[in-house]
């Protein structure tokens, strides 16, 4: 599959939104995520990246860019764009956004919106050390055709709630980016 095929991809299809049901008097906050890919030598990557360990949510866990919304942030379109700029320093127009899946909903609070881009392969990635511990890049085949994917459900306040677990290419990869690399390989296999 190349870029062009999987941008293709997501265009023709109807995405399934597999968030979790929370009780409607949680406040949620609102965030984006860049789920970042690369052609790089035929093949598409999908970008990662590992938490420092001091940050306050998620500490050293294998996410996307992103984070919460900034009042200054006119969308969480834009919020997914200056936070990749932050922990990456990738700047917007370097990044084209071609989809984006449903709203995701964590037991932590958040409500993510995931956005799906491509970088071009020459694109210099600076890590921002202060927030990203590891930069991380794994064959997108390797989600699509490993279906390494579970879930647990945790219980949280009497109520059980779906945990997704990908152990994928040695990394615990778990939580909303789990259960967005889910649906992105859901996508690709239908």
């Amino acid at each position: 599959m190349n870029r062009q095929q999987l941008i293709t991809m997501f265009q023709m299809r109807t995405i399934d939104n597999i968030s979790i049901k929370l009780p409607p008097s949680m406040s949620l906050t609102p965030s984006a995520v860049l789920v970042l890919f690369v052609e790089r030598r035929g093949q598409i990557k999908v970008i990662l990246t590992r938490r420092t360990k001091h940050l306050r949510h998620h500490p050293g866990q294998i996410s996307f860019v992103g984070g919460k919304a900034d009042a200054d942030d006119r969308n969480l379109r834009d919020t997914a764009l200056r936070e990749t700029f932050e922990e990456l320093g990738i700047s917007a127009k370097k990044i084209t956004i071609f989809s984006e899946l449903p709203h995701f909903f964590t037991i932590t609070g958040f409500d993510i919106k995931p956005y799906l881009a491509f970088i071009e392969p020459d694109t210099i990635i600076t890590a921002n050390k202060d927030e990203v511990a590891d930069v991380i890049e794994i064959d997108l085949q390797e989600f699509v055709h490993h279906n390494q994917h579970f879930v647990i459900n945790v219980p949280r306040n009497n109520v059980q709630y779906p945990i997704h677990f990908k152990p994928t290419a040695g990394w615990p990869i778990w939580g909303a980016t789990a259960a967005m690399l889910e649906q992105i390989r859901l996508v690709i296999r239908d």
